[in-house]
């Protein structure tokens, strides 16, 4: 009887553990979530500039780096959007362009080749009927140093009661946001792609 009772002791537990846990791999929506950082972390990137700086910041360099997402399966997405965009923004001009991705990039603000000051995704495109155009337009929604995260969240949720963050958010009132820093833009950047009308 004892043997009995450890046996399902057993087995109610390994069916406890299995709710907690799952044989299937997390799923990381958000691009900039601390698992892709290998890809930019590493210092096997190209550096696509370094200077001297003259106000005493030493070395600066911006290194490149592979990024793996989104997969180039969704690119066409994005290629349609962009082709809208710039019919909104252009209407005189030629009618129907169309333009392909070539990739993104991970690029790391270094200062003296050890401190990284900050990273963004960036995709890299060309417009098809003059393929030696060259866009790069930095991913606004992709955080990827984790402290940038914490920045937001602990700044949005220290806003005072006066503020109307749901009317902000839906574009209905507008938000003044005081940025003070020297980076790649990162935190203003997502705000104004998250918060329409942000100041």
């Amino acid at each position: 009887m004892f043997i009995l009772n450890r046996s399902r002791l057993k087995l109610s537990s390994i069916k406890h553990l299995r709710r907690l846990t799952t044989s299937n791999p997390r799923r990381i929506e958000d691009e900039g979530d601390w698992f892709y950082s290998s890809e930019w972390w590493d210092d096997n990137g190209n550096t696509v500039f370094r200077s001297v700086s003259d106000k005493g910041n030493g070395v600066v360099s911006v290194v490149a780096s592979h990024s793996s997402r989104p997969n180039e399966s969704q690119w066409y997405k994005t290629e349609n959007w962009l082709g809208q965009r710039y019919a909104e923004l252009r209407p005189r001009s030629e009618q129907n362009v169309s333009f392909r991705i070539l990739g993104y990039q991970w690029r790391t603000l270094r200062f003296n080749d050890d401190t990284r000051q900050s990273t963004a995704k960036v995709m890299t495109a060309y417009n098809e009927s003059d393929p030696g155009s060259i866009f790069l337009m930095q991913q606004a929604h992709c955080l990827a140093v984790p402290y940038l995260k914490s920045m937001i969240s602990a700044g949005l949720t220290s806003l005072s009661c006066n503020c109307d963050m749901l009317s902000s958010v839906y574009g209905k009132t507008s938000m003044k946001v005081l940025c003070i820093g020297h980076g790649g833009g990162s935190l203003p950047l997502f705000l104004a792609c998250k918060i329409p009308d942000v100041l």
